[in-house]
């Protein structure tokens, strides 16, 4: 298994991996002039980064994905709960302001969501031309999950390997208001990768009925 080359890097760190994806990119961009939809996705990406609540770092920007992380121990269920309805909220939230200050279509926004992949493993990192480069195994994992055996548009997706590191009683009562499932898919090289998800569509009904969800008022 891959995860047993991890052993072979001397300077490897654990590290949280948090990479919310902007699903329904390549329509708009298809749908919408250029200059438009540079401009939008530019400020649909700046409000990703700005909803970090828990000092990621920023490994690098995918198009339309952000891939944080953070070195050390994960945080707990409870937290990253926090971070996932903080970034989809302001996410929508955004997609709101512009609805209400462009003359865009809403049809044209209507595809455009976030998915949100998590994931824990361990990283070592290089310099390449005075820029930090993460390198190992789980980087590569953290990469090819985003494409992964879920149907859902806009879901939460969080590998085995990081609810190994959680309480199986808090996993149990954590995200009560949406239903957790299991899944895996099966990548070359890599081998299958086990993963829990649940839809965060619900986050949707908060924006629209303006109530407070867990402390998040809109």
């Amino acid at each position: 298994m891959y995860i047993d080359l991890i052993s072979a890097i001397e300077d490897a760190q654990p590290a949280f991996f948090f990479t919310p994806d902007i699903s329904g990119f390549t329509k708009f961009i298809k749908s919408t002039k250029i200059e438009k939809s540079k401009e939008y996705i530019h400020q649909l990406l700046e409000v990703i980064i700005d909803s970090n609540i828990l000092n990621f770092k920023t490994a690098e920007i995918l198009g339309d994905a952000v891939m944080f992380y953070k070195t050390g121990d994960p945080p707990g269920l409870d937290i990253l709960e926090s971070q996932v309805k903080k970034t989809f909220l302001d996410f929508h939230l955004a997609l709101l302001d512009i609805r209400e200050k462009s003359n865009i279509e809403p049809e044209e926004l209507s595809n455009l969501t976030i998915k949100i992949i998590v994931h824990y493993g361990c990283i070592t990192t290089t310099e390449i031309k005075g820029m930090l480069k993460l390198v190992g195994p789980d980087v590569i994992l953290a990469h090819r999950i985003l494409k992964n055996n879920v149907k859902e548009k806009e879901y939460l997706l969080m590998t085995d390997q990081y609810l190994l590191t959680q309480n199986e009683d808090i996993i149990k009562n954590s995200f009560t208001w949406s239903k957790l499932r299991s899944g895996y898919k099966t990548y070359d090289y890599i081998g299958k990768v086990h993963y829990k998800f649940l839809s965060l569509s619900h986050l949707k009904e908060v924006i629209d009925s303006r109530k407070t969800l867990d402390g998040i008022a809109l």
